[in-house]
């Protein structure tokens, strides 16, 4: 290989490696749609990111939403530190049927003069969870028992289409799978765990009130179903 040859071959490759170097950089500068990934922090304080896009996660405040708001407003927090102040999130779409207080918002939208964001996706994620249901009563023993308004742990299946976006009256439905089995309407404005959809067995953990309605505090899978 002749001289000229050489240095052409050592130009492309130095022009190849600047190439490759700025689409890494890139990449770990942006999140989708080239927004800016950022902490709460930096969006609550940069005056520079107004206009800006930028994805920014964490949990949803308690508290922090009214259901059936439009626009529906609420607030992340920074999941390394509790006590800092939220960041608050204008959402005008549908509200994912996972969200709930404590979900994991993942958020990728536009920083507005207030420094809140208004959202253009909004990603919901739920660590799945899971609890023995051998000391949980059947939906059907609930119904026909005396314990009140009792603390108490069920056991059931999330009836087909039955689930519903935090802050509904009834959130969803668990059920029985025998024909004729009784059924009850769960209130519970938690984040839904992973796997927690249509037909999935569940334990949830509540009080029955006098309108009908379980009352729930917690909620998981059957640990059965734990693959």
């Amino acid at each position: 290989m002749n001289k000229r040859a050489r240095q052409r071959l050592i130009g492309v490759t130095v022009l190849i490696v600047i190439i490759i170097g700025a689409i890494i950089f890139g990449s770990s500068m942006t999140g989708a749609g080239g927004a800016y990934k950022k902490s709460i922090a930096d969006v609550r304080s940069d005056k520079e990111l107004v206009g800006k896009q930028v994805q920014v996660e964490g949990p949803v405040v308690k508290g922090s939403w009214t259901p059936g708001a439009s626009p529906f407003v609420f607030s992340i927090g920074d999941k390394d530190d509790p006590n800092a102040e939220g960041l608050e999130i204008l959402w005008d779409r549908p509200v994912p049927s996972a969200f709930g207080d404590g979900t994991t918002a993942i958020v990728t939208g536009i920083v507005n003069d207030d420094m809140s964001v208004t959202a253009k996706t909004l990603i919901t994620q739920c660590p799945s969870k899971y609890a023995s249901a051998t000391d949980a009563l059947t939906v059907d023993a609930l119904l026909s028992s005396t314990l009140g308004a009792a603390t108490v742990k069920i056991t059931g299946y999330i009836v087909n289409g039955s689930i519903k976006p935090s802050g509904s009256a009834e959130r969803f439905v668990v059920g029985t799978l025998a024909a004729g089995g009784e059924s009850v309407p769960v209130l519970f404005d938690g984040a839904l765990p992973q796997g927690v959809e249509d037909g999935a067995k569940v334990v949830v953990t509540g009080s029955l009130e006098d309108n009908g309605i379980f009352n729930a505090t917690d909620l998981a899978l059957d640990e059965a179903q734990k693959k």
